[in-house]
């Protein structure tokens, strides 16, 4: 109740009692009385108090009350009267005594209501200080937001993002942050000789007979076979030409593509390793290396030289590597001939010399033993016999210089798209335009930033209506990478235009899947 020097007086009660036990005698009691005189209590009112303090005990105890808790109370009534009659007095005397308890050794001093209020003070010095903790890592929370934020908006700022015919191009004060490739120079590896001219129809202008052309040109020819998966459910054979000395050989796109592990085995029955250094299913052309040196190189002649009826011989490995190094002998049926394999235009020479299957990637030879064609392909229809057809070898050069140089061929233009032909039947049943489904759409097109989707119908480009996919390439391929067409679209029953930007098919490879 009252304090002083940071103790209750409360805190002292078994020291109270002592002091306040009842009078055994009257003498005690007037003794007792004359000091209360002194301090202003008469004797009635102490022996009142000592009877109403004998009551209390008596009524506590039938109540089964503790003892202890009725005189802290009583005592508590006490203290407060003897202090209100005289304070200063009380406090003194309390003060020195509590002095005196504490010199002595082994006393310890009540500490419950102290401990209670302690924990109460630091309590709440604990809730401000994590009050304030978590204020302060609220606040320094909050600034690194802001200047995060805005150090981004000031980043974001001077950042330019366009699309070019390389696809989308992201520059910041004129520094592109992209990755960028490095484009080496295109260099010469495949050259083409001199090839003869003339009407000597003997030996003496260096022309060979078929014997003579197989002797030379066999040892060139290899064997290329491809495996698709481990356990060889998947194979692809055809033929190659070893190119240089040190183990560059040309083939077809088609013959290894999908293939995981490629081997070539040549003349003599060594057999390699090899790897893809390029390929381009435009032209159905790849280049494979192999890990050796002194291999017995082919020689090129120039096939824009060639002439209708001039002699052809090609020698491959139809129906696979039983058959390797076969030589068939015709003429040159044709030059120049446009036709479309796999909706791709392609212009090549047209031989009656028998090409088969296995024959794909061998060579064309000419009359002087000079490889001018690379065999591609034959039409085989039951009632049409000797349509086989060659990659001209002066079409071939810069493609294979370029993939050797680069691994790709690069400004080749591309729309961005996959699609199919709708037909005129296929139009009138589905509620649609006759021209070129669109199944995908390139995300680094221009195509696709213009708005062009999946589910839309080109129905012309650049005003010419179409009908196939071959069409839409033909006039495609008129331009290069970096040039704007006009597509029409056909959409929810109506058709709007659409300008874009040809892209390069290269770069579009480089960064996801091409059309």
């Amino acid at each position: 109740m009252f304090e002083e020097n940071g103790k209750s007086l409360n805190d002292n009660t078994e020291n109270n009692e002592a002091e306040r036990k009842e009078p055994e005698n009257t003498a005690e009691i007037r003794e007792e009385s004359a000091d209360s005189e002194s301090i202003g209590i008469t004797e009635e009112a102490v022996s009142e108090n000592v009877e109403e303090s004998r009551e209390e005990n008596t009524d506590n105890s039938e109540e089964s009350q503790p003892v202890e808790s009725s005189e802290y109370s009583e005592t508590d009534k006490n203290d407060a009267a003897d202090f209100a009659a005289n304070p200063t007095d009380e406090r003194a005397e309390y003060t020195a005594d509590e002095n005196a308890k504490t010199e002595e050794p082994g006393y310890t001093p009540p500490e419950y209501r102290g401990k209670r209020i302690n924990m109460k003070i630091k309590n709440r010095k604990n809730n401000k200080l994590i009050t304030a903790i978590v204020i302060a890592v609220m606040g320094l929370y909050l600034l690194l937001i802001g200047v995060v934020a805005s150090g981004v908006f000031g980043y974001l700022k001077n950042i330019k993002i366009e699309v070019s015919r390389n696809g989308i191009v992201i520059e910041k004060n004129g520094e592109s942050l992209l990755p960028q490739r490095e484009e080496p120079d295109i260099e010469e590896h495949l050259k083409i000789d001199n090839t003869p001219s003339g009407d000597n129809q003997t030996n003496q202008g260096g022309k060979l007979s078929v014997k003579e052309i197989a002797k030379k040109v066999r040892a060139s020819v290899v064997g290329v076979i491809g495996e698709g998966s481990a356990n060889f459910s998947n194979t692809s054979v055809g033929s190659g030409i070893i190119m240089t000395e040190d183990g560059y050989i040309i083939t077809n796109n088609h013959v290894i593509q999908g293939m995981t592990k490629i081997s070539v085995i040549t003349d003599s029955g060594d057999k390699y390793n090899a790897y893809v250094v390029g390929t381009d299913s435009r032209t159905d052309l790849a280049v494979l290396k192999v890990e050796a040196n002194g291999m017995p190189a082919a020689t090129f002649g120039d096939s824009d030289k060639l002439e209708q009826g001039d002699m052809a011989v090609a020698i491959g490995n139809p129906a696979g590597i039983q058959l390797q190094n076969t030589v068939t002998s015709g003429i040159i049926s044709a030059i120049n001939r446009d036709i479309v394999i796999e909706d791709r235009n392609m212009t090549l020479l047209q031989t009656d010399a028998s090409i088969n299957p296995g024959n794909s990637g061998g060579p064309l030879v000419n009359e002087y033993g000079q490889v001018i064609g690379i065999n591609t392909v034959k039409i085989g229809i039951s009632y049409y016999e000797g349509l086989g057809f060659a990659i001209p070898i002066n079409t071939a050069k810069p493609i294979i210089d370029e993939l050797i140089s680069r691994g790709y061929v690069k400004g080749r233009p591309s729309i961005g798209i996959n699609g199919t032909t709708i037909t005129k039947q296929d139009a009138m049943f589905y509620g649609l335009k006759e021209g070129l489904y669109i199944e995908y759409v390139h995300p680094h097109s221009d195509a696709y930033r213009k708005g062009i989707q999946r589910g839309d119908v080109i129905t012309k480009m650049n005003g010419t209506p179409l009908t196939s996919t071959e069409e839409i390439k033909k006039i495609r391929d008129q331009f290069k990478a970096g040039d704007t067409v006009t597509l029409t679209i056909f959409r929810a029953g109506k058709e709007r235009d659409f300008d874009i930007i040809l892209m390069d098919e290269a770069e579009l490879n480089r960064i996801g899947r091409p059309d």
